[in-house]
């Protein structure tokens, strides 16, 4: 199973973080071209008032002004990536502003002035290495969360195979057939096997090799 990549943004909500007229002009025109619904996030306090949960990455896309004071909460920042993909706009190329983006969880970036012919290619990169980041993430999550269920499944191999004096593969089938017959997964039956046999298999078998 790989990462599928995204050709097609249109219905997708560009959010603009700027107070640059000529970027949002330009990215405006631009964005609406590509078919994307654009919005400029209004600033209070040179910071945006939109809680990160009110996003949504497979709709979303933010453009962050470098050159603004950062005006992200902490609860963007406090992730391993942001709640929606994120371009930077980059204007002064100080490291201090650059750290900032990179910070903020930017997977791509345009230089200003912007220029309509370069938005395309920024989108592309930025959403498909934001999609290629967060899917990685959650396989390694569910390999995480499998760790100990694969653990379960072996024990539960074992116990079968004393139980009933099988092989593993006998084992394997007998535990797979039987999890199905439960409507459960196969590791969760496991699970539920190994802490209490008797649910699952005759008593008889249970005391005589007990």
């Amino acid at each position: 199973m790989t990462y599928r990549l995204v050709q097609n943004f249109s219905r997708r909500r560009a959010l603009l973080i700027s107070s640059d007229e000529r970027t949002i002009a330009t990215l405006g025109t631009t964005l609406g071209k590509l078919g994307l619904q654009v919005c400029q996030l209004p600033l209070e306090n040179d910071r945006i008032r939109l809680p990160a949960e009110a996003l949504d990455p497979k709709r979303d896309v933010l453009f962050l002004d470098g050159d603004l004071p950062f005006p992200l909460d902490e609860e963007y920042c406090a992730r391993t990536l942001p709640p929606a993909p994120l371009i930077g706009l980059v204007g002064m190329e100080a490291p201090s502003r650059l750290k900032l983006l990179m910070q903020a969880g930017a997977t791509s970036f345009i230089r200003k002035p912007v220029h309509g012919s370069s938005v395309f290619s920024a989108l592309y990169l930025g959403i498909n290495e934001y999609g290629k980041i967060q899917f990685l993430l959650q396989r390694s999550e569910q390999h995480e969360r499998k760790r100990p269920q694969r653990r379960a499944l072996i024990k539960a191999i074992l116990e079968v195979m004393r139980i009933q004096a099988v092989d593993d593969e006998e084992a394997y089938q007998w535990l797979r057939r039987t999890s199905m017959q439960n409507r459960m997964n196969i590791e969760d039956f496991s699970q539920q096997l190994i802490e209490d046999p008797r649910l699952f298999l005759p008593e008889q078998l249970i005391r005589k090799t007990s």
